[in-house]
């Protein structure tokens, strides 16, 4: 009589198993059982039963018991015993572990066995028992005479435990235990019995065989055989078998590693050939439909059946590296076996390769041609087939920083070297340093025309049929209270004004310079909703060098009072400036600015019939393309220009132009 810790040893299953397994491990069971009887009519029924529900609810009940019926040897005495030894080895040389009836307990509330077995006496007799939950394996057994006239058993897998669940559609489980047992089917040396899956009512069922043979939604195509050889030229052969799986829903294309005729592990065949992400399709010649399917390739050999685990979940060797003990990990055989597959699907591996190609190679020419020069670096084998614009910016990015990474290093090494300047290879590694340069400049040029794209469409009017605020256009330029201290010249667009102000000493942008109160009788100047002021210099705090005031009003605006003249507005924040009211940031001087200090003053405006008033006022000279005003104001001593938004988006459009039309992007 056994006695071991039953609930114990079904918490502490370590396995990916899932509410299916111990159908297939009783199915499998059976399929031995037939196989020992050496009958050729074997015949499996996998019998659903389903929980009572009120006949106006429209809807399918759930599964909550399954049995399984073989017409095999039945529980004879070897087999009872088998079945009541923990870890036999009964079964071992077809890969029975004496540890999968265990998983029946696992998923279900309780488990009973009838059988019809032969004794030794040859009278046929009957066995029932129960699959104990505590110290014993088989419970309640009772042996008694019989008028069956041929062996069987049933396993009723009873009570499912709530936390589980089946599919409820009866097409679902019949395929999902199909592609668990496809091996058995596909085998030339075996005859696989009839298995069918039925409602215990009789009103629907599904005979797994027609699936191959009747259905044919599942269609062996081809095999290939393939020998792995270690570093210690070990050798270890395996066979694949190679599957069409029709009207397969959302799977992906897989490669299945077998144990004993039953799938173990299963992985995505794109994980190493892209290009088997998507479904195939048969084109019907007669009415040009298309039908869908998924490959499935079936690895095995001995290495496998001699390595599966005890769960069958995996095997013994490792998932990526083999070892002394284990020469061959999975993925050695599964990288092997998926170009074997790949050689059987070249036509279509091929065309989605070159579409996957032709997809990166547009993506860089018309969005992001800085990587130009990385495309031919990109190992496209690895790259996913599917791919965003995103994922293809990330995968080229990462292109152009291992260079870099690889390049620095080379370049430190030389160094270290003193002897390598003699073999040549400096002007190859400054070479490629200014490969790494051209990118980072195609980048920033490709995103100033973005930028004078963006400028362009703010100079119309928006859906309200209003100009765009000042604020908008203030922040393309110039981020609003933000300064030099704050902000890098990559976050900022003063370049559209003048190329001189990118790297300006100071910059400070809609906010105060400092925080010095003012208590004059001039007021500051309204910085927030429409007279933006910018303020830039260049150098030190030093009388001589140039200070840069920039006023913005807003696009279309027509509407100005005598108070909103700019060129007023920019003068009384000079005069303030002059007379010491802001310091520099630090607050350890104020900002140092005389008559003598060259000052330049920009106003950005639709030239309008008023600020034409204000330029004549202040006696400025008309620009020859009629675009803005210039000239000296000696009452405020500085130079001012009114430019016109068009004139500022053309010139800018302008000095860009040969970087545009050098790098194709015009």
């Amino acid at each position: 009589m056994s006695r071991i810790n039953i609930q114990g040893t079904i918490d502490n299953i370590k396995s990916k198993s899932n509410v299916y397994t111990p159908v297939i491990e009783s199915i499998v069971n059976s399929i031995q059982s037939i196989t020992d009887s050496g009958k050729q009519n074997g015949k499996i029924e996998i019998i659903l039963h389903r929980e009572k529900i009120l006949e106006f609810e429209n809807q399918i009940p759930n599964i909550k018991s399954i049995s399984i019926r073989d017409n095999g040897i039945g529980f004879d005495q070897k087999n009872r015993d088998f079945f009541d030894t923990f870890y036999s080895q009964l079964k071992k040389d077809i890969g029975g572990k004496g540890f999968g009836r265990f998983m029946f307990v696992k998923y279900f509330g309780e488990v009973t066995v009838s059988s019809v077995f032969e004794s030794e006496d040859r009278n046929l007799k009957s066995r029932e028992f129960r699959f104990g939950r505590q110290f014993e394996i088989i419970v309640d057994e009772k042996i008694q005479e019989t008028q069956a006239i041929d062996t069987y058993s049933i396993l009723n897998l009873n009570n499912l435990i709530d936390s589980h669940s089946f599919d409820k559609n009866i097409e679902t489980i019949s395929r999902k235990l199909l592609e668990k047992l496809l091996v058995y089917f596909i085998n030339d040396s075996f005859h696989c019995p009839t298995i069918i899956v039925r409602e215990s009512d009789d009103s629907h069922s599904v005979i797994l065989n027609d699936y191959i043979t009747g259905k044919n939604e599942i269609q062996q195509i081809n095999e290939f055989n393939f020998t792995l050889t270690s570093e210690k030229d070990i050798k270890k052969k395996f066979i694949g078998k190679v599957f069409k799986i029709y009207f397969a829903g959302n799977q992906k294309s897989k490669i299945s590693l077998t144990g004993h005729n039953r799938e173990v592990t299963e992985t995505n065949l794109h994980k190493y050939i892209p290009e088997f992400e998507d479904d195939f399709f048969d084109l019907n010649p007669k009415n040009q439909s298309k039908k869908n399917y998924i490959i499935k390739t079936y690895i095995l050999g001995q290495y496998l059946d001699e390595h599966v685990s005890l769960e069958r979940e995996n095997f013994d060797f490792d998932k990526e590296k083999g070892d002394s003990l284990y020469p061959f990990s999975q993925a050695d055989i599964e990288r092997e076996s998926a170009q074997k597959t790949k050689e059987i699907f070249n036509n279509d591996v091929s065309s989605r390769s070159e579409k996957k190609i032709s997809k990166i190679k547009n993506y860089v020419n018309k969005n992001a041609p800085w990587h130009k020069s990385y495309v031919n670096e990109l190992d496209f084998s690895k790259i996913g087939y599917n791919l965003s614009d995103n994922e293809i910016e990330m995968a080229l990015h990462k292109v152009k920083h291992n260079k870099e990474i690889n390049t620095r290093s080379r370049f430190n090494d030389f160094f270290e070297n003193p002897e390598n300047l003699q073999n040549g290879s400096l002007n190859e590694m400054i070479s490629e340093i200014s490969e790494i340069g051209k990118s980072d400049l195609a980048h920033y040029v490709y995103n100033r025309k973005c930028i004078l794209e963006a400028f362009r469409e703010m100079l119309k009017r928006n859906e309200e049929g209003d100009g765009f605020l000042e604020e908008e256009i203030h922040n393309i330029i110039y981020p609003m209270r933000r300064n030099s201290e704050n902000t890098t010249y990559e976050d900022h667009n003063l370049w559209l004004l003048d190329e001189r102000l990118v790297f300006s000493e100071f910059i400070s942008s809609d906010e105060k310079i400092s925080s010095k109160k003012i208590n004059d009788a001039l007021d500051e100047p309204d910085l927030v909703i429409f007279d933006q002021k910018k303020s830039f210099r260049n150098g030190d705090n030093e009388f001589s060098n140039p200070l840069t005031i920039f006023e913005f009003k807003r696009p279309k605006r027509k509407n100005y009072r005598e108070k909103d003249d700019p060129i007023l507005q920019i003068g009384k924040y000079l005069n303030k400036i002059r007379l010491g009211k802001y310091e520099m940031p630090n607050g350890l001087e104020p900002i140092k600015v005389n008559d003598c200090t060259p000052i330049y003053g920009y106003v950005i405006a639709d030239i309008t019939p008023k600020i034409i008033e204000f330029a004549q006022n202040n006696q400025l000279t008309e620009s020859p393309d009629k675009e803005g005003y210039f000239g000296f104001h000696r009452g405020f001593k500085m130079y001012i220009e009114i430019i016109s938004f068009r004139k500022l988006l053309k010139d800018a459009t302008l000095r860009n132009k040969i970087f545009f039309k050098k790098l194709q992007l015009e």
